[in-house]
């Protein structure tokens, strides 16, 4: 069992590194030989590289390691030194790191850092609960993935996988900050535990509701109500977790006595599958916070409306699209309600087509790089059971499928998806030919002069959109997402995990990266599509765009960091890892790191 103290302290030292946090790396200098300093102290007197950054009356010196995933250094994990009033002491976890940073840090981030260092603690905590889950049910995440039917069993083991992984750069993803260990039994999917929904009887006056409520949903009778309060309300869904905070509701809004309908968590926890109708999820607002104590999970009401205009768009597309056609399907996103525009009255129901879903097992990319009982990853299982054991194979076929489809929209479109690990879902045949399940993309990217062209024949305008931050008014912002998206999130943690569990080489695997991202942009140039800025940005540049999720979501107000989307916050620091095309390379790109300063 890792000692969680210690994992959360690296990642948040390596994050601020990073997203040189408070000017930490920018304002630093780096010394390459052995410190002086650090002769008293055993794993620190011989280590050769050192960040020296100073602020006040302190000094840190901080060891580092080279590194080309992301960023220029890393922490080396094994302590710090600071030096206050000309006394040098060894320093050590994230609570001293957090000291650390408020000397750093202006009057207006010192709050934010108190809230922070609680979100570590709850982090550490649900961290240790998250190893008791896994190890309880270790008998279940054992059994073959593809004999598992029905389909939905299949999606919400692969939810349950991914669960116990970790965001890949937000250090305290693992906090679902407003659960107590109780809740997480509960409700979150580390369990997988099933649970009956709560209600509000709404009257008619005051919901909104997009389509016809489904099949699924109970009466009046069985939430406990009047059978004639059909006639004047209409029901709507709650978490139980939100519905016992409702202490005072609106007028014309009241509690139905009964929970009713089983449903179980799905890895956003949010969203839960109804048990006699796996097909329909249920998206309702939950008073929990994760990435970042601002980031509640409630419900913008302009999303029911604007993930169904993407719905619509990109169903759209890739019916006429030669290049797109058969490489996704999208969930049905249709139905929604809400009470005018409050974020805890208001709810989504998703839809998996059956033609489609029942014949594929389908998959979250934040499961693939999940650690299975047998100490192998849950993407080599897949790769056995449905590509012959021949995962070099696999993985170009997965990456050339996310780099057809998302540069495809990009290039021809003037669209980005934010498709991250929990929402860009694979679909895998029987016969091992893999394509998406697109869901939930009410916060994508339009860049207008691109998709311009195409509006006229589209089933969707423009200007029937309600968050404008989704137009975009150049490439950048399409490349911003691409990139610390579908290529940093959803390919290059997937490598990276691959490299450390020995599957295949880094470079390897970057090659094969790089060279699917040439062909589908000489496919696209050849298709009259202008591909010189995304060659610049993918192949050429040496730094990639990096979300600043912590800067963001969690350190800096956003009169700091200037943010209008905390969610899509960058700083251009992240060294190409696509130039890393051999392992000399490789080498030769770390030997320079270490003369940078």
């Amino acid at each position: 069992m890792k000692n969680h103290h210690k994992y959360l302290t690296k990642r948040l030292i390596d994050t601020c590194l990073r997203e040189d946090l408070f000017g930490i790396v920018s304002q630093a200098s780096i010394l390459h030989t052995p410190l002086d300093a650090a002769a008293n102290w055993d794993q620190l007197k011989t280590h050769q590289h050192w960040l020296i950054f100073s602020i006040e009356e302190h000094t840190l010196y901080l060891p580092i390691e080279a590194g080309y995933y992301m960023q220029h250094w890393f922490y080396f994990d094994e302590g710090w030194l600071q030096k206050y009033q000309g006394k040098i002491t060894k320093q050590s976890g994230y609570e001293q790191w957090i000291q650390l940073l408020k000397v750093c840090a202006s009057e207006g981030s010192q709050a934010l850092l108190e809230a922070y260092l609680e979100e570590l603690q709850c982090a550490e905590s649900h961290g240790l609960l998250c190893d008791k889950a896994y190890h309880s049910q270790k008998k279940k995440l054992s059994h073959p993935f593809s004999e598992l039917t029905p389909w939905d069993e299949q999606l919400l083991l692969a939810d349950q996988i991914a669960s116990y992984l970790d965001h890949p750069y937000y250090p305290t993803a693992r906090a679902k900050f407003g659960f107590n260990a109780q809740d997480l039994v509960k409700y979150a999917p580390e369990y997988s535990n099933s649970f009956a929904l709560n209600w509000l009887a709404v009257e008619k006056s005051l919901v909104t509701l997009t389509s016809d409520q489904p099949d699924c949903w109970p009466t009046m009778e069985a939430a406990g109500l009047p059978a004639d309060f059909a006639l004047s309300h209409v029901l709507i869904p709650a978490h139980p977790l939100t519905f016992s905070t409702l202490n005072t509701l609106p007028q014309g809004i009241i509690k139905a006595p009964n929970a009713v309908l089983d449903v179980v968590p799905t890895l956003s926890v949010r969203t839960v599958v109804v048990k006699n109708s796996p097909e329909t999820h249920i998206k309702v607002p939950l008073v929990m916070r994760t990435l970042g104590t601002k980031n509640i999970r409630l419900i913008k009401p302009s999303t029911i409306y604007d993930g169904h205009w993407f719905e619509r768009l990109l169903a759209h597309l890739e019916q006429t699209d030669q290049r797109l056609n058969g490489l996704y399907f999208h969930c049905d996103e249709q139905h929604g309600g809400h009470v005018g525009e409050d974020k805890t009255f208001a709810y989504i129901v998703r839809s998996y087509p059956l033609q489609h879903a029942s014949e594929k097992a389908l998959i979250p990319v934040a499961a693939l790089a999940g650690l299975m009982p047998d100490s192998r990853l849950f993407l080599e299982h897949l790769a056995e059971q449905y590509y012959h054991g021949d995962i070099l194979q696999w993985f170009t076929d997965y990456v050339n499928l996310l780099n057809q489809t998302h540069l495809t929209l990009w290039l021809r479109y003037g669209i980005a998806l934010e498709s991250n690990q929990q929402n860009a879902i694979l679909a895998i045949s029987r016969e091992g030919k893999m394509s998406l399940a697109m869901k939930d993309n009410d916060a994508a990217r339009i860049w207008p002069k691109q998709f311009k062209p195409f509006e006229e024949h589209a089933p969707v305008k423009l200007g029937q959109l309600l968050d404008q931050r989704i137009l975009v008014e150049d490439e950048q912002a399409l490349a911003q997402m691409y990139t610390t998206i579908t290529l940093q999130l959803d390919i290059a943690a997937i490598v990276e995990a691959m490299a450390h569990a020995g599957v295949a080489t880094s470079a390897t695997l970057y090659t094969i990266v790089r060279r699917s991202i040439e062909n589908n942009l000489d496919e696209l140039e050849s298709a009259g599509c202008n591909t010189g800025f995304a060659r610049q940005h993918l192949l050429e540049d040496d730094f990639f765009y990096a979300k600043y999720l912590l800067s963001s979501g969690s350190l800096l107000s956003k009169q700091a960091s200037g943010a209008e989307d905390i969610n899509k916050f960058y700083g251009k620091s992240a060294p190409n890892f696509l130039k890393l095309t051999s392992e000399k390379l490789q080498k030769n790109h770390i030997d320079q790191l270490n003369q940078y300063n």
